[in-house]
């Protein structure tokens, strides 16, 4: 089971106001939006539910488009069949809300060999954040953390933030961390949000101000977070979500991150998408 079908995950999604419908052991988010109608989001199932049970259910509460979002193990031809008999019946929404393509570090080396896969640069950065001073400490503070992430997203920074209080109390601390990191003054300058299931640690949320990333702490903030998740039991690491070059126009403005994790080694993940690839 993927996160985005945990229970946890869909207490949290009822707190955002979204209404929750499971159909073959699959959970379906709905929600009416302005001015665009009520949506239907059906994200990483381990299950593809059922059209002809899914089709009725989603017309009586007057679903209008769908989201659909395949599981990592998903087949694509069968995957790419179902959404085109969804799609007979409601406007299926090109644009997904999800990553579809992600990069996965293997925990299970020891952290000598990790580290060593990082690259050149990647190593020396961790270094260079450990020499200016850079500590990294553990929090159960949200506030802190959604500050320093609405900072470095700059304008409208806290549309980046939406639901974090509210995820928080409902993962942490027993599925999510919050590491944070301190210059020498003891300022906060980055901070990273992970989440745990199923023995995957997700890079859920990171941001560091201008400071930070002077200071080579986002960077070290990965490294310490690879080395507790490993602690805390994940036999993978998710960076969550990186530019797709199959989908060029989606999240162009990936480009720049994807470049950053794609230094810490790991291998590459697509999802099947719904999407025609172009």
């Amino acid at each position: 089971m993927e996160l985005q079908q945990s229970p946890l995950y869909v207490q949290y999604i009822k707190t955002i106001r979204w209404h929750v419908l499971t159909i073959d052991h699959t959970h379906i988010f709905i929600r009416n939006i302005p001015l665009s109608g009520t949506i239907a989001k059906i994200q990483r199932p381990t299950k593809l539910p059922s059209v002809k049970k899914l089709v009725p259910l989603l017309k009586k509460y007057r679903v209008r488009s769908v989201v659909a979002e395949a599981a990592r193990d998903q087949d694509p031809q069968e995957f790419s069949d179902w959404c085109k008999t969804v799609q007979q019946h409601f406007k299926l929404i090109s644009s997904p809300y999800l990553p579809t393509k992600t990069i996965l570090i293997d925990l299970k080396p020891n952290e000598e060999e990790i580290f060593h896969s990082f690259s050149e640069a990647k190593r020396r950065a961790v270094r260079r954040a450990q020499k200016n001073n850079v500590m990294i400490k553990e929090s159960t503070n949200i506030d802190d953390l959604i500050k320093i992430k609405n900072k470095s997203a700059g304008f409208l920074g806290f549309l980046t933030t939406f639901g974090m209080k509210k995820l928080w109390p409902i993962f942490g601390p027993n599925h999510a961390a919050i590491l944070l990191a301190c210059s020498s003054s003891e300022k906060s300058v980055g901070g990273v949000l992970l989440l745990f299931w199923n023995r995957i640690a997700y890079y859920w949320i990171a941001g560091a101000t201008h400071e930070g990333k002077k200071l080579f702490a986002p960077t070290l903030l990965v490294w310490e977070a690879l080395k507790l998740a490993k602690i805390r039991g994940a036999k993978q690491f998710d960076f969550v979500g990186v530019w797709d070059e199959r989908l060029p126009r989606q999240y162009d403005s990936w480009k720049g991150f994807t470049k950053f994790k794609e230094g810490f080694g790991g291998k590459t993940l697509y999802y099947p998408t719904a999407m025609p690839h172009r």
